[in-house]
């Protein structure tokens, strides 16, 4: 292995002075902050540009922390968080990422990138000297940590010079070992995945997403080529959602609507899923094809004829309540080891484990099947009250908004579970927006003419009156609905409503100027959620009928959406738009009007 170029800042005689902060910027705002916020009894300041050079001049001087200011063209921020994550000897460095605005968003991506910490241009200098303080503190802990771990290194490989027929004997011993070892890690790192696994599942609240997650979580869990979420509805096990990786290697995909309405039907014994769910006892089998006639229940091969597929080992579990009600069956298709090899059958510590995972997704699906109808209910009550908000126009609000943004957050090379919780938020959020018009009287909603001043004013209102709902916001979901509910209507050119107010409407006060701030949210003032709905929302409305208008046709719609690009809409937003306009289209096929 080549010598790192810093190699020499890791020798065990070098003293340990003050920490190096380095700060990579091209925003004066950003040096001022931290040159005000910090002492020199602290750290040695230095101040770089944010270039294509920084990775390397951070590269040579190894610095004890590093800040990287995100503002400007292009990510370069953030790909150079990611290339000091990834490079061995940068990767143990802390990293600040500051921002202008301490918006949520970039924090969670600044985050993502392996940011330790996010501070903005608000920040307090208390609280950006006490961060700083605290990585500088760590910083300097990890440099001595690698110092002592290159003399220890250096010290072991003197050794095993010396002891190589010692090292010969003790290899048995250790190949011996290495099998129990390998076992025990392997327990561990099913019970780790099973926490994790069952944390992830509580931040979910888009069901069709919950879905996903708990099948992928059940396979990569024991390993499982396949699978399938069996869920009753209305005294009918559905086949809601399935699983397979080797259909998908074939990279030729089967149209749902062959098979979906084939798998749902009256509960019985007489399938494998509805046995389990009839009696509430698992079922592990090594072979579906070879069970005994005389067995209660059967293998149904329809599935395999359609795709083309051989269905061997078998494990279905019922997904009970703690009140003992099956709400549904888990049910996993051929087992694999840590090697993705075929295995024989699913073992007993296979079916144990997934066993405790099926208690904790049957909780994740209660509570997500209450969240759900709480939302079907408010809007229910909103369609009552605005004929234009319909179940469909929701439902594609929602699908639209959550392309736009997965499209985004790619571009930017992010992923993980933070962008699906994110994007979980976004499209609850979306299906809300318009939640603030049940404040708005019918007489106006329902008006077939056009609106006066004084009728528009109020239906402009219902922003505010949506927003009210979320004052206490408890959880992340709160917080995103009342950024859509409150913003939808902003425009990227600054010409939108309500503006900078607070919940009753009153004009929010400059902390700098302390001038109250008129006109309405502008560029990236607007929350990114706000902004991707507001896009959604408007292609929606121009594409169908109102009782005020006729539908658009689509060349009318997006030569308006393409005119609307930093106007009325993000630039960048509407540019994805049409990169993903056939996405958009499958997704008002999926969702027509009654």
């Amino acid at each position: 292995m080549s010598e790192s170029p810093n190699s020499n800042r890791l020798t065990v005689n070098e003293p340990l002075n003050k920490p190096l902060f380095i700060v990579a910027t091209n925003e004066s705002w950003a040096a001022d902050l931290l040159r005000s916020s910090l002492t020199l009894d602290i750290v040695r300041l230095e101040i770089i540009r944010r270039d294509d050079q920084s990775f390397q001049r951070l590269l040579r001087d190894a610095p004890s922390v590093i800040a990287v200011e995100l503002s400007g063209l292009g990510t370069h921020g953030f790909d150079l968080l990611r290339a000091l994550a990834s490079h061995a000897d940068t990767e143990h460095i802390p990293c600040i990422a500051m921002a202008i605005l301490p918006d949520p968003l970039i924090r969670a991506a600044a985050l993502a990138a392996s940011a330790e910490e996010f501070i903005s241009r608000l920040s307090e200098p208390e609280e950006v000297l006490s961060r700083v303080n605290t990585l500088a503190k760590l910083g300097m802990s990890k440099l001595s940590e690698r110092m002592a771990e290159t003399e220890i290194a250096s010290l072991q490989q003197r050794l095993n010079d010396r002891e190589h027929s010692l090292r010969d004997r003790e290899r048995l011993l250790t190949n011996l070992e290495m099998s129990s070892a390998l076992a025990r890690d392997l327990h561990k790192k099913r019970i780790k995945g099973l926490v994790e696994i069952s944390n992830e599942l509580n931040k979910v609240q888009d069901f069709d997403e919950l879905m996903h997650r708990i099948l992928s979580g059940a396979r990569a869990l024991i390993g499982a080529d396949a699978g399938t979420v069996y869920i009753y509805k209305n005294k009918i096990l559905q086949f809601q959602y399935t699983q397979n990786d080797t259909i998908d290697g074939r990279k030729v995909g089967i149209d749902d609507s062959k098979y979906q309405s084939k798998y749902q039907g009256p509960v019985s014994e007489n399938s494998i899923a509805g046995w389990v769910g009839v009696s509430g006892e698992c079922v592990n089998i090594a072979n579906a094809y070879s069970l005994e006639p005389s067995c209660q229940f059967q293998f149904d091969k329809s599935f395999d004829l359609i795709s083309v597929y051989k269905t061997q080992s078998v494990l279905a579990l019922p997904l009970r309540t703690s009140l003992g009600h099956i709400v549904g069956v888990l049910q996993l298709i051929n087992a694999k080891d840590s090697e993705e090899r075929a295995t024989t059958k699913f073992t007993d510590s296979d079916q144990s484990l997934l066993s405790h995972f099926a208690s904790m997704a049957t909780v994740a699906i209660e509570r997500t099947q209450h969240h759900e109808s709480i939302i079907k209910k408010m809007l229910r009550m909103l369609q009552t009250h605005d004929p234009i908000e319909t179940s469909p126009h929701s439902e594609r609000l929602a699908g639209i908004s959550g392309v736009l943004f997965e499209e985004w957050y790619n571009r930017r090379g992010l992923e993980g579970a933070a962008f699906q919780r994110q994007r979980d938020r976004l499209r609850h959020a979306a299906r809300l927006h318009d939640v603030g018009k049940i404040g708005v009287t019918d007489l106006i909603l329902k008006k077939p003419s056009k609106l006066n001043a004084a009728e528009y004013a109020e239906v402009k209102k219902h922003v505010i009156y949506g927003a009210r709902l979320f004052l206490d916001p408890s959880t992340e979901f709160d917080e995103s609905s009342r950024d859509v509910v409150l913003n939808h209507h902003e425009r990227w050119d600054g010409g939108g409503y309500p503006g900078y107010v607070d919940f009753d409407g009153k004009l929010l006060v400059d902390p700098i100027t302390h001038q109250s701030k008129h006109g309405g949210k502008k560029g990236e003032d607007i929350p990114l959620f706000a902004r991707v709905v507001a896009l959604a929302d408007v292609f929606d409305a121009l594409s169908n009928e109102r009782c005020y208008k006729k539908a658009w046709p689509e060349r009318r719609v997006l030569d308006t959406i393409r005119g609307e690009a930093g106007k009325q809409f993000d630039p960048e937003l509407v540019d994805i738009f049409f990169a993903k306009l056939s996405d958009i289209r499958d997704i008002r096929r999926q969702h027509t009007e009654d």
